[in-house]
């Protein structure tokens, strides 16, 4: 009979679940990308089609997009890992790790080369000179390396050094907004301006006065050994984060709680079609069982959906480069990494994924994935804030209007994004010629440079936003085209850090308490903080393995300095490791930098900070969810220690709630570990591996941790495009994901039915400082003693061996 009564459940949510899938398809698949590319056409034509450049009436290049230069008359960018180089239609790093003596070895030739080809520059050579940037594509280099090449390229131009330096200075971006990101030098720009300049001044056209310009100086102010402009962005971005919590938190507790907003005129009539084309009742409410039904209905609704567009996407409009199907098990890998709010990816968005695809499969996955996690972090708040019940709200209206609030935050975000220079169009990819056309031994390798094009700024925003993270390019928010300049580097981690954080604001105004979702904010700020810090710390440091006679590593106003492998010039060391920390924290997987080149300790802190399970600030909902199961544990832990009945908000804990609770932080730490294990012990986990040795095993440790912690990002050094790691990220994946929500479900629905017990002397204040400092050893503990072994044979055993100079 409970069979019977279990099936029928799940049989009359199938009709519910498809007809609210595909209304919500066409709205976020489909009209919501339109929408944002008629705005950006109106508004941002030039940057909406990739900030093409036009010299005599056609295109030749994008001012976002570096060019190779291999004549010495010019100025010479990075070296790019791209294949050939500055290949833009199909980004890359290097992912070399700091201990690979292939990083060595290609570190000491470039030095030697730029020595021989510049024997009248006395100079250190920067360090971004000789590491290449996490794209493959950097525009960019600092105003260092622009000026230790001015000796060479005025001896063979027969242009004074003063002229040139002049020319040079004309060039210099300076950090936006006098605030934002590193001073640099666009390479392609300058050496365009350089070939005009030349042609002038042959012809008595004199454009520069060389005696009233002269080269910035290299003079920093810094405290502590941190640079001034370092700790103004890093406080800049703290003070406008907490600035939104409040609004946006505020904004999010009135959707939720069917309140008035400047968008009900808008959304509620929507939301009433929606579901009564649907047959859903908005006043009809689920117990936890229900809820969870619906939710796993809706969501492997989504896989299928998924997967067969990528099977089929060969057939299907909006493909203008004709790219063919995905094999089976990069399409399942796929389905279940952005369905789950994953978004792991083994493949690569320039060659693998039709515009239509990345619309409405990829960009519809990343609402609604998103929207899943926040209705359930609602009904866990239900649970606490309702007493003697068994309804923890409706899945479907909680779904909707966890839609309505990431849509419009989309949509404002998107269209900032494009004014940056992020790409939004649906025009085929476009062939420019280069300026110096690469040569190898004499002969053209290529004289061409293939822009990708697309409806990307639509799907980026949402990406982070909803705490998703796959980039619409290979290499994610290092690609120019993702993530173009230092102001939006800054909108980006703002986005996704904005909803998490505004959540425990949120959570605090639904239970009747605000300080005590202030006191979850202020513990996950208390971890956050001091990670960045180490992180930026020992990136900023260098890699002493590439201290060589003749490289500068230090920071100072004319270069980042630092470990700059795998890192973009515009973002530099702070916005590189700030952006790498918080996405990992909130379980988003974006990346503006390649993760795999870090120092061990570097890369160990984005590792560290999805093994704590992702709650600081966790993934939009599920990451407070989790974060409640630690004050759980933190909070029966305490009552044990002075003999009372630990409660939470006036709930009782007993051992079903603890049971529970202990499973949900175990189920992470149990998949983690054995698919590692797993890994290293077969051919097929090792065989994928690019680098050797201890930090081979941190990119399979990392690659676990990330799918179980529903992360996505990666060190990019494993390729994961194999049947073993498809199959196997797949179900970590899916492990990570849906037991746990049922979980915290189950959960909701045992307090639920709890009545609330009014507080008393001996309740120990879940919103004091003492408290709130126990919640944090309580996490960092389990995080710490859970991964301890694997972490010292990985990214620590590194650091043994970078120190040891091995």
């Amino acid at each position: 009979m409970q069979l019977n009564s279990s099936v029928f459940k799940i049989i009359s949510q199938i009709k519910p679940a498809i007809i609210i899938f595909v209304l919500l398809t066409i709205i976020t698949g489909i009209a919501y990308p339109l929408f944002v590319t008629g705005i950006a056409e109106v508004a941002f034509p030039w940057q909406a089609h990739g900030s093409l450049i036009i010299v005599e009436g056609k295109y030749s290049g994008s001012a976002l997009i570096g060019q190779p230069f291999s004549s010495d008359k010019y100025f010479r960018g990075r070296p790019s890992a791209t294949s050939p180089a500055y290949n833009s239609g199909l980004s890359s790093g290097s992912n070399l790790g700091p201990t690979n003596p292939e990083l060595k070895n290609r570190v000491s030739a470039s030095v030697d080369a730029l020595h021989t080809e510049n024997p009248d520059t006395a100079k250190l050579i920067p360090i971004d000179l000789v590491t290449s940037s996490g794209s493959g594509l950097d525009p960019d280099i600092s105003v260092a390396s622009a000026y230790y090449q001015i000796p060479r390229i005025a001896k063979i131009r027969g242009i004074g050094e003063e002229e040139l330096t002049a020319l040079v200075n004309q060039h210099i971006q300076g950090p936006q907004f006098g605030v934002l990101g590193e001073s640099r030098v666009n390479f392609l720009l300058l050496n365009q301006a350089l070939d005009k300049y030349q042609i002038s001044s042959q012809s008595g056209k004199q454009l520069l006065s060389s005696d009233t310009v002269k080269s910035l100086s290299d003079n920093t102010a810094n405290v502590f050994g941190i640079r001034d402009s370092d700790w103004l962005q890093f406080g800049l971005f703290f003070v406008v984060l907490f600035l939104l919590v409040v609004p946006i938190g505020r904004f999010m507790a009135r959707i939720y709680q069917g309140e008035t907003t400047f968008l009900t005129r808008i959304i509620a009539p929507v939301e009433r079609w929606i579901l009564k084309t649907a047959g859903i009742r908005a006043d009809e409410e689920m117990d936890w069982k229900t809820f969870a039904i619906s939710l796993m209905v809706f969501n492997i609704l989504g896989i299928l959906v998924v997967f067969l567009l990528q099977l089929t996407q060969q057939y299907l409009p909006l493909n203008p480069i004709g790219l063919g199907g995905v094999a089976p098990d990069l399409s399942l890998n796929t389905a279940v990494s952005f369905a789950t709010n994953t978004n792991w990816q083994a493949y690569s968005g320039e060659t693998t994924l039709s515009y239509l695809t990345q619309m409405i499969g990829l960009t519809v996955q990343n609402f609604l994935s998103s929207a899943t996690g926040m209705a359930v972090l609602i009904a866990l708040i239900y649970g606490f804030s309702r007493k003697q019940t068994g309804f923890i709200g409706n899945f479907w209206v909680l779904l909707l209007r966890s839609v309505w609030i990431l849509l419009p935050l989309s949509i404002v975000l998107s269209v900032i994004l494009v004014s940056q220079g992020s790409v939004q169009n649906f025009d085929a990819p476009v062939t420019v010629p280069l300026l110096d056309p690469l040569t190898d031994n004499g002969s053209v390798v290529t004289a061409t440079q293939v822009l990708p094009q697309g409806p990307a700024a639509s799907q980026i925003a949402i990406k982070l936003l909803g705490t998703n993270g796959g980039g619409y390019f290979n290499v994610n928010s290092a690609h120019p085209y993702e993530n173009p300049t230092p102001l939006s580097n800054f909108l980006e981690i703002l986005g996704l850090l904005l909803i998490p954080a505004g959540l425990c604001y949120t959570f605090g105004r639904m239970i009747g308490s605000v300080k005590k979702g202030i006191a979850l904010l202020i513990a996950m700020t208390l971890i956050f903080i001091p990670l960045i810090g180490i992180c930026f710390w020992v990136e900023q440091a260098g890699n002493p393995l590439l201290g060589i006679s003749g490289v500068d590593q230090t920071s100072s106003a004319l270069q980042p300095g630092g470990n700059m492998e795998g890192k973009e010039v515009r973002f530099g060391i702070l916005n590189s490791a700030l952006f790498a920390v918080a996405t990992t924290a909130t379980s988003c997987g974006a990346v503006n930098s390649m993760h795999d080149s870090f120092t061990p300790l570097g890369g160990m802190i984005p590792l560290m900070m999805i093994q704590f399970g992702e709650i600081v600030f966790g993934g939009v909902g599920s990451g407070l969810g989790v974060m409640i199961i630690y004050v759980i544990i933190a909070m029966f832990i305490a009552g044990l220690m002075v003999g009372r009945t630990p409660e939470y908000l006036g709930k009782k804990i007993e051992p079903h709630e603890m049971t529970l609770a202990a499973v949900i932080i175990l189920i992470p730490i149990v998949a983690i570990l054995i698919g590692t294990a797993v890994a290293v012990m077969l051919d097929a986990g090792t065989s994928s591996v690019l680098n050797p040795g201890a930090h081979g095993l941190s990119e399979i440790l990392y690659a676990f941790s990330s799918a179980v912690g529903n992360n996505g990002s990666a060190f990019g050094g494993l390729s994961a495009n194999t049947l073993f790691y498809n199959c196997a990220l797949a179900l970590e994946m899916f492990v990570g994901r849906y037991p746990m929500l049922i979980l915290l479900l189950a959960l909701a629905g045992l307090f639920v039915q709890k009545k609330i017990v009014p507080p008393s002397e001996g309740t120990l204040q879940d919103h004091r400082p003492l408290f709130i400092i126990w919640l944090v050893f309580v996490i960092v503990s389990v995080g710490i003693l859970s991964f301890l072994p694997a972490l010292a044979l990985g990214p620590v055993a590194e650091y043994l061996i970078l120190m040891g100079g091995i």
